[in-house]
């Protein structure tokens, strides 16, 4: 070996070649994209869970005074929660099913027996291109109407 000049191994030992800077760049900017895209989803999926969630407490808000203090009638209503949530309340007297799948009808009732009522909110959100909707319904008792007035509102039959 001769002073100053490379052998043949020396030469090879350098770095990485150009293709292979290319490559890792590729493979680099590869997985930076599926990270981008799963970060991306992450922060529309939370931001639809946070729309849900509110939703949720905005309909479990109106639910939980339905016949409180007023006796439940049937008919429907609507409004606004805020700009941007609304809601569609639909309150209709409920018929228990017989085992045989047929109602009852109201005759065969037992006097004093609580009224049944299912009640079906429907809370909306979104813009005109992207609709969501969330269906909640649930019964909720009212004793019967006394012989001279009103169903007491929210009391069990028996309470009153």
């Amino acid at each position: 070996m001769r002073a100053g000049f490379p052998t043949a191994a020396a030469r090879h030992q350098g770095g990485f070649t150009l293709v292979e800077l290319i490559a890792a760049f590729v493979i680099f900017a590869l997985g930076f994209g599926v990270l981008l895209q799963i970060l991306g989803d992450s922060v529309r999926t939370a931001k639809q869970a946070k729309e849900a969630t509110q939703a949720a407490l905005y309909a479990q808000s109106l639910l939980d005074v339905q016949g409180i203090g007023q006796p439940l009638k049937e008919g429907g209503s609507s409004g606004d929660f805020d700009d941007t949530y609304h809601w569609q309340l639909a309150v209709v007297r409920y018929q228990p099913q017989t085992t045989a799948g047929s109602t009852l009808a109201p005759a065969m009732a037992t006097p004093g027996q609580p009224e049944l009522y299912q009640i079906e909110l429907v809370v909306s959100w979104g813009n005109q291109y992207l609709q969501h909707h969330a269906r909640f319904v649930t019964l909720r008792s009212m004793a019967p109407a006394r012989p001279g007035g009103q169903a007491q509102p929210g009391l069990p039959a028996g309470f009153g």
